[in-house]
């Protein structure tokens, strides 16, 4: 059997179309590389080939046995995980809707309604982005990406509305958060860093600048939770992109450049914003309050540590979560966590903050295991969305760092965090399903020199050609 008619009866048995260009090159290289050995043994090339699609087996019964590989899989645990999370962040949106009523200043129903439309409508978009693969980005990264802030930074322009200190796009009857949709970005950087493989010093400059235009809307928005998650995603993509060997630099030196640049940033930012006026006067007021110089501004701060503090350690009852509709401003979305706590207890706060890290490290896990590098970076991108919003969440939540508004995933209260938490969920559920269909490309086979030798005389010329 010649190798073509071969290989065309192994992918005949591939049910998934993606699958079989990437079988049909590894086969072809397999054939060759034999063939080669065989011609090395002193085979005539004809013969080698034909030993070495012997060699390959019955080609039905190869491609079946591949056609059982390179499919199609489903994250079934992670599927659960994000379906367990939802209904969590449903029941707990109900409790508070129960004890709500009047009290947080609309009918709590409409909150718990508005939820459970958007936990649906988050899920349909998790299972079609799923579906959708991943590796369309590889090449075209950087045009997604500038079409992605040209219509975010338009929409913000053209349809911009402030409504309780936030900014949303208002488009037709639907208000879409502006932040979410900087966190839907993340992995699309990872996906440009994917791009930039192979740059060296001169073009380092380039992955900073998609990276600070980003930053730079959500600093103007404002929005300082979403600066901070921003910036410290993109320096934590980049540095495994470093750590990874996908550029042409000096490791240790590029990573010592980035962190130090991030440290001096952070300094700037802080001499900014209290000696040149760039923070907001409520932002002045939240640093002053957690820094105990201000007594006025933390009472927020204060009623969640008094929430906490009184909590059982199983159930809270749900007839008082009218006292956290009337004491404590976002307990159904920025101080989500207080809420649970108060509401069921210690136990499911731990319960809850189990779950979320079982996600983040299945996220993580499933990312880190992938052969395709533009997978890998996909799936720790959004990882760290997910990791950098918990624990900002909580730590604001416990009173450990000044408060910002930052939203719990999955369990606060919203319509535009929910969608984009199911959608980076999905983009990780697609890594996953193209996990052994998608595979990275190795680099082409370079033909050896051959080294001709003539003499003339005294004289020796000697004749590189491949």
């Amino acid at each position: 059997m010649k190798p073509e008619e071969y290989l065309h009866t192994v992918t005949d048995q591939i049910r998934c179309a993606g699958a079989r260009d990437m079988v049909e090159e590894e086969l072809r290289e397999h054939i060759r590389d034999q063939a080669e050995a065989y011609e090395a043994e002193g085979m005539f090339e004809e013969e080698a080939l034909e030993k070495a699609v012997r060699d390959m087996g019955d080609p039905v019964e190869t491609g079946v046995a591949l056609d059982r590989i390179h499919r199609p899989h489903m994250s079934w645990g992670t599927l659960a995980l994000a379906g367990a999370l939802g209904i969590f962040g449903i029941v707990l949106q109900a409790a508070l809707a129960a004890g709500g009523g009047d009290v947080s200043g609309s009918d709590g129903l409409y909150w718990l309604h508005g939820h459970i439309r958007y936990t649906v409508l988050g899920i349909v978009l998790m299972l079609a982005v799923c579906r959708l693969d991943y590796t369309v980005l590889a090449g075209r990264a950087r045009r997604i990406a500038a079409v992605y802030l040209i219509m975010v930074t338009a929409g913000i322009l053209l349809f911009g509305s402030l409504y309780a200190g936030a900014v949303y796009i208002d488009v037709g009857g639907m208000h879409v958060s502006v932040p979410p949709l900087l966190y839907l970005y993340i992995p699309i950087y990872g996906a440009v860093l994917y791009d930039y493989r192979g740059i060296g010093y001169r073009e380092m400059w380039k992955p900073f600048l998609w990276a600070l235009v980003p930053a730079w809307i959500s600093w103007r928005v404002p929005s300082l939770s979403a600066t901070a998650i921003l910036l410290a995603a993109f320096a934590l993509l980049f540095s495994v992109a470093v750590w990874h060997g996908w550029y042409r630099v000096n490791r240790k030196k590029i990573l010592a450049v980035l962190w130090g640049g991030m440290a001096a940033l952070f300094l700037a930012w802080i001499g900014y914003g209290f000696l040149a006026g760039g923070f907001a006067e409520y932002q002045v007021a939240r640093i002053m309050a957690f820094l105990g110089k201000s007594s006025d501004s933390s009472y927020v701060s204060e009623m969640a540590r008094q929430f906490l503090k009184g909590s059982r350690l199983a159930g809270g009852g749900i007839t008082k979560t009218s006292g956290l509709w009337e004491s404590l401003p976002g307990c159904n979305s920025e101080y989500v966590f207080v809420s649970l706590v108060a509401t069921f207890g210690i136990l499911a706060g731990v319960l809850a903050a189990a779950l979320i890290v079982y996600l983040i490290i299945r996220i993580f896990r499933i990312s880190l295991r992938q052969k395709n590098q533009l997978g890998m970076i996909l799936g720790c991108a959004s990882g760290l969305v997910f990791l950098l919003q918990s624990v900002m969440h909580i730590m604001v939540n416990l009173n450990l760092i000044p408060a910002v508004a930052i939203n719990l995933p999955f369990f606060s209260v919203g319509g535009s965090q929910l969608a984009v938490s199911y959608i980076l969920l999905g983009i990780v559920l697609s890594v996953y399903r193209y996990k052994d269909i998608r595979q990275e490309r190795r680099p082409e086979k370079q033909p050896e020199k051959k080294i001709r030798t003539w003499s003339l005389g005294s004289w020796t010329i000697t004749n590189r050609s491949s």
